[in-house]
This record gives structure tokens, sequence and C-alpha cells, in this order.
């Protein structure tokens, strides 16, 4: 190799460490102009503060709904028994879920034409204790034949069946 061609193999190295020097330098200063305008921009800091506003809201908010909540007020459950009057029967159909399936946590009572279907289920686990408890009373027009109650387990429902006589007018 000549002494030229070395020459010229140094001033090319020379060139492409200068070119990216110089070309880190330019990404950082843009960069770092870039993200002190923008923290100097008003829109900037109205941004964060609407955010820090809309999440002291909602913590506000969050801590007001549990101070609204009465502890001692029992919490409303959806419908776990439901009545439903075909032609010659009547069918007590009772949501087993919360009862943890079982249809042995389910008691039904008659009296006075009113059957009152009660259930309850304690579940304890490590940290918590939950006990879940319910009475659900209706009246029934017909003279039903209590004596031929069918109780059936079909899935999550527990089907009582309750059969009548319909009265020809």
């Amino acid at each position: 190799m000549t002494e030229n061609e070395k020459q010229h193999t140094w001033l090319k190295t020379l060139g492409i460490i200068l070119a990216t020097f110089i070309g880190a330098f330019l990404a950082f200063y843009l960069a770092i102009n870039l993200t002190i305008n923008r923290m100097l921009s008003p829109e900037y800091h109205i941004n964060k503060m609407e955010k820090m506003i809309q999440k002291q809201e909602r913590s506000f908010r969050k801590m007001e709904d549990k101070m609204m909540e009465n502890p001692f007020e029992p919490k409303m459950a959806p419908m776990l028994v439901n009545l439903v009057k075909e032609p010659n029967e009547y069918k007590v159909i009772v949501d087993l879920k919360p009862l943890g399936g079982d249809e042995k946590n389910v008691n039904v009572k008659y009296e006075n034409k009113m059957i009152t279907v009660f259930g309850e289920m304690e579940k304890s686990t490590k940290h918590e204790e939950k006990i879940m408890n319910f009475s659900q009373s209706y009246y029934l027009n017909e003279d039903v034949n209590i004596d031929k109650m069918t109780k059936e387990k079909r899935d999550n429902k527990y089907i009582i069946t309750i059969p009548f006589e319909q009265d020809e007018e």
C-alpha cells in the first residue's frame, strides 16, 4: 500500500468517525431540544394537571362510595328463587350457584297456602368467612297436594314441583 493510499484510508476513517460524532451530537441535541420545549409548553403542564385532577376525582369518588355504604346493610342479590305456574302444577326453581351447587342447602316449608324456600351456605377460607342465606315465600291460590311434591336437581337448578287441582268452572 502506498503512502497516498494509507493517507486516504486514514482520512476516510477520520471522516466516518467525525460524521458519526456529529450525527450523534445532532440527535442528542434534537432530543434534548424537543424535551425542553415540550416541558416548557403550557399545554404539557395543563394536560399533566388535568390527568392528576381526574385521578384525584376517581379516588374521591371511590372513597365517597365506600363511606356511603352501610356495612351492616345486606347487599341485594339477584333472584335466587322463581315461581312458575303451569296448567296443573307450580314449579319453584332455585338457582344453586350461590349455594355451592348443593341442593342440601335448600329447605322447603308449606303452611297455610304459603310456600317458603330457605337457603343457607357457609364458606370459609384462610382469610375470610362468607355466609349466604335467603328466604323467599309465595302465596299459592290453589289447593296444592303437598304430599305429591317432587324435588329434582338439573344442572345448577333445583326444581320443586307441586301439583294442584284445577277448579272447573
